[in-house]
């Protein structure tokens, strides 16, 4: 629904807040969905990133010894260890999963998280958390001595609960913090500590041939098929082909909007792309089954996964394509969100070809807050590689990621037709 990423009124600033006939409880502003790139809020129509904007520009409440939310219904899962997981190639990795621990209530203040269920009281402040995102309507919170929460939120929206963590915590650390996922990052401590690393001139991990092919024919049959479905189901204009090399290592980087990018471009493209796939996406055993054969490995969005790393680098050593998101989640409003600087860095370590992808129209086909796809064009253009140069991780400066950071981006933004 719209309320999920629109979780405030844009007006008035209540939560909580829309009827069924979609106007605001409280100042009783008209909401009319003019369509999924664009919202009306009394007759004034604008793009849902504006709106959105408006909502994230609003305070939180002022209300020191009250909570700022208090959630519904949620359930608490704990991280645990599935096992291992192989895929094509050599790749390997340990398989987690979640546990459910107890359905209750989660309670937000200005310094603090308490959540209360049956034979369960977990409280933490606000300061110790080490990472926080969103999956879906699922919140990930990480805090050190446990294993990463999950909070899945029933009937709300987990949006709101992320950026209002997020704003309690940038009010309560004295310096700013510039990145929260897969770890909070602080303005004055990224690349300024001492950097004792000695570190290597060139990325190179360990090659074990857990089988032999590097491509599963169920998944180039299934390719074809998948390939033919998507033509019948929408259309898809794909320009630039040619710039995926025929062979040797390259990097792909395209904007991520919806659910649906990597298929399309996995499927259309001339060689294999080794995508990187949140380990949620690995918890149905088909699932599981359909990705491995697809060349995808898993990453766990909410920590710095050593594992995931070695895997993409696995990838470029052994000459194929590798796939991934800088943004690292899908958007919500059609906007690039920030990329994420462990990206950067891994691209500078690496030293290898990077070929932006510009994705448009897979918003409109199905936007991060709905299950539905609409029949629209889906455009993609992929563009020229572009060699960044190598920079060794100890010999990385924070110009140096964000030089990388803002070039990538401008060059996506070209091929995405968006303004900066």
């Amino acid at each position: 629904m719209i309320t999920d990423i629109l979780y405030r009124c844009p007006r008035c600033g209540a939560f909580d807040w829309m009827d069924e006939r979609m106007s605001c409880l409280w100042c009783k502003a008209r909401i009319d969905v003019i369509s999924r790139t664009h919202v009306s809020v009394n007759g004034q129509t604008r793009s849902i990133g504006e709106w959105y904007d408006a909502v994230l520009a609003q305070d939180l409440p002022d209300a020191p010894s009250s909570p700022i939310l208090t959630s519904k219904r949620v359930r608490l899962s704990e991280e645990q260890i599935r096992g291992t997981f192989s895929g094509l190639a050599g790749m390997r990795a340990t398989h987690y999963t979640r546990r459910p621990v107890a359905d209750g209530i989660l309670t937000l203040w200005n310094d603090r998280i308490a959540f209360s269920g049956k034979h369960v009281r977990l409280e933490f402040p606000i300061t110790t958390i080490t990472s926080l995102t969103i999956e879906s309507d699922t919140l990930i919170v990480v805090v050190p001595d446990r294993p990463p929460l999950f909070f899945d939120f029933r009937g709300e929206s987990g949006k709101k609960w992320e950026d209002c963590i997020r704003k309690a915590m940038a009010g309560a650390h004295a310096d700013k913090i510039i990145e929260f996922c897969p770890r909070v990052r602080f303005e004055h401590a990224f690349l300024k500590a001492p950097r004792l690393a000695k570190g290597h001139a060139r990325l190179k991990v360990p090659v074990h041939r857990t089988f032999a092919r590097d491509s599963s024919v169920l998944f180039l049959i299934l390719r074809r098929l998948i390939k033919g479905l998507i033509k019948l189901l929408f259309p898809v204009k794909i320009e630039g082909l040619e710039n995926i090399p025929d062979y040797g290592p390259a990097i792909v980087l395209p904007n991520h909007c919806s659910f649906l990018d990597s298929v399309i471009l996995a499927t259309f493209s001339r060689r294999v792309i080794w995508f990187m796939a949140k380990n949620s996406e690995m918890r149905n055993p088909f699932m599981k089954y359909l990705l491995t054969r697809a060349g995808a490995f898993p990453v766990r969005r909410y920590t710095t996964d050593v594992s995931a790393v070695r895997n993409a680098i696995r990838v470029v050593q052994e000459g194929h394509v590798l796939g991934i998101f800088p943004e690292g989640e899908r958007c919500w409003d059609n906007r690039l969100l920030p990329f994420k600087l462990g990206t950067m860095r891994l691209l500078l370590a690496m030293g290898r070809p990077v070929i932006p992808v510009g994705i448009s129209g897979a918003y409109t086909l199905m936007p991060r807050w709905t299950s539905s796809i609409k029949r629209v064009p889906v455009n993609i253009r992929i563009g020229e590689p572009i060699m960044l140069g190598h920079v060794p991780i100890p010999m990385q400066t924070l110009a140096d990621v964000e030089q990388t950071r803002e070039g990538l981006r401008k060059a996506m933004q070209a091929l995405i037709g968006a303004s900066p």
